[in-house]
C-alpha cells in the first residue's frame, strides 16, 4: 500500500508546527540546555524510541491479526501504557524504589528520560535506564519471533 504523499506533506506541517511551538516555549522559559549531554541523548533516546515502536508494533499488529477481537484490547492497552510512561511525570517523583523500578520496565521510559534530561538539567539513574533499555531489548526480540512465527498464518486469516 502507497501512501499518499499529501498525508505525508500534513504529517511533517503537523511537526513543524509542533516544533514552532515547542521552540516559542523555549525562549520563553529560557531554560539551560546541555549541548554536549543533547548531542549523546537525542540519538540514544531515538534509537530506543524506534526500538520500543518496532518492538510493540509487531507484537500488537502480530496478535490483532491472528486474534480479530483483539483490536478491542489494542486501544485500551495503548492508553494505560500512555499513562504508566512518565512523560508528564518524572520517574523522580516517587519515593519508593520498587516503583520507580516497576515503571522502568515500560520501554519508552528510557527514552523520555534521555528527551528530557538535556533540556530540564535532571540528573540521569543509570539503573532505571539499563532497565528500561533491557525490557525494550526483550519486547523486540519478543515482537520480531513472535511476528516471524504467526506472519505465514497472515494470508489465511485474512
Amino acid at each position: 500500500m502507497i501512501v499518499p504523499l499529501s498525508s505525508i506533506l500534513s504529517a511533517f506541517f503537523d511537526f513543524l508546527m509542533a516544533l514552532l511551538v515547542y521552540c516559542i516555549v523555549l525562549v520563553y522559559y529560557s531554560p539551560d540546555i546541555n549541548w554536549l549531554l543533547l548531542s549523546v541523548c537525542l540519538p540514544a533516546a531515538l534509537v530506543l524510541s524506534i526500538f520500543a515502536s518496532l518492538g510493540l508494533g509487531l507484537l500488537l499488529c502480530a496478535l490483532n491479526v491472528k486474534f480479530r477481537d483483539f483490536r478491542y484490547v489494542v486501544p485500551f492497552l495503548i492508553q494505560v501504557l500512555l499513562f504508566l510512561t512518565p512523560v508528564i511525570y518524572p520517574i523522580s517523583i516517587f519515593k519508593n524504589e520498587f516503583a520507580k523500578y516497576i515503571l522502568a520496565i515500560n520501554p519508552m521510559s528510557a527514552a523520555i528520560t534521555l528527551f528530557r534530561a538535556p533540556l530540564l538539567s535532571t540528573p540521569i539513574d543509570f539503573n532505571l535506564i539499563g532497565i528500561s533499555v533491557l525490557s525494550n531489548i526483550l519486547f523486540l526480540v519478543i515482537g520480531l519471533i513472535y511476528f516471524r512465527k504467526t506472519e505465514t498464518f497472515f494470508a489465511d486469516i485474512a
